[in-house]
């Protein structure tokens, strides 16, 4: 075919196509971009929300071996990881423990009711007075850390029995109504008080009857605030 019939024939099979629909293409192009960006935000939304829930509800770690052959901890939801046991209380003190201090704790125990005041002169010694309005008492405390209680046991406990928990407790009440409660526990701490029913141990008694039952001295004595 001649050069100027070919030029032809492409000129005239031009002018019978349509040129493209510019605006409809460009509505198709926005539309398709607005979904792509939807389906992106709800994937987010999606992933976003499962990090929430593991968050909330804590994380389940699936045992396996570590990179360096350790074993992977266990958490279930809900759960925290185990801890060691609490380790047992020191003693807070060793020996005898010092008079103020035991006098600090005796009159923490006091039952309500009582007025308490400490004896000129007696504040080494454990001395504490106690009124109900009724008459002055006096009480005596001694608190110490046993090493060795063998004598206790064969002496001041001989014929005592122990509680389920090991703790030893004697006590007894002279006609005069004297009393001493001895609480002896199985870690050695030894307790003793005193009661008198006279402002001083070798005065006349000043009241009917003591300020205290055996009861009451017994429960003092074998309170867990001496530790």
């Amino acid at each position: 075919m001649p050069q100027e019939d070919f030029t032809e024939a492409l000129r005239s099979s031009l002018l019978t196509i349509s040129p493209p629909d510019t605006p409809s293409l460009l509505r198709a192009g926005v539309r398709n971009g607005r979904r792509r960006r939807r389906r992106r935000a709800v994937a987010l939304g999606v992933s976003g929300a499962a990090v929430l829930a593991l968050v909330g509800l804590g994380a389940y770690v699936v045992p396996g071996p570590l990179s360096d052959g350790r074993a992977a901890d266990r958490t279930t939801p809900g759960t925290s990881a185990p801890t060691s046991p609490a380790a047992t209380p020191r003693p807070t003190f060793t020996g005898a423990l010092p008079a103020d201090r035991a006098l600090a704790r005796l009159t923490a125990l006091l039952p309500t009711g009582l007025t308490s005041s400490t004896p000129p002169g007696s504040g080494q010694s454990g001395q504490l007075w106690v009124d109900d309005g009724h008459g002055r008492s006096l009480i005596e405390v001694h608190v110490s850390r046993q090493t060795s209680t063998t004598e206790l046991r064969k002496h001041v406990f001989a014929d005592v029995k122990p509680s389920p928990q090991g703790t030893l407790i004697q006590s007894r009440q002279s006609p005069e109504g004297h009393q001493t409660v001895n609480v002896l526990g199985p870690d050695g701490l030894y307790v003793t008080l005193m009661t008198w029913q006279s402002p001083t141990q070798n005065g006349p008694s000043t009241r009917t009857t003591p300020i205290l039952t055996l009861k009451q001295l017994r429960t003092m004595a074998s309170s867990p605030k001496w530790q």
